[in-house]
């Protein structure tokens, strides 16, 4: 998998940083897609991974939006990273 930042990470949390690298570590060790779909859900159900991110897949990549400090509903205006597969 080739993980992509394409803007810069927003710490309004003491949880993001480990929440973060905890993602990239297991999508960087993922050998498909659906390794990556199981991982990102079990992250999802084990973390707090959707309070402060919002994500979804494309037909060859998997992205990443960090949500608003100030509404959680509302992402932040450039997408947090890419991984391509």
């Amino acid at each position: 998998m080739d993980v992509k930042f394409e803007t810069l990470v927003s710490v309004w949390d003491n949880q993001i940083p480990k929440l973060l690298i905890d993602f990239v570590n297991t999508a960087v060790f993922t050998r498909s897609e659906n390794e990556l779909r199981t991982a990102i859900a079990y992250l999802s159900e084990s973390t707090d991974f959707d309070k402060f991110f919002a994500y979804g897949y494309g037909s060859h990549h998997f992205w990443l939006n960090q949500r608003l400090p100030s509404d959680t509903s509302k992402c932040m205006e450039n997408r947090l990273l890419i991984v391509e597969f």
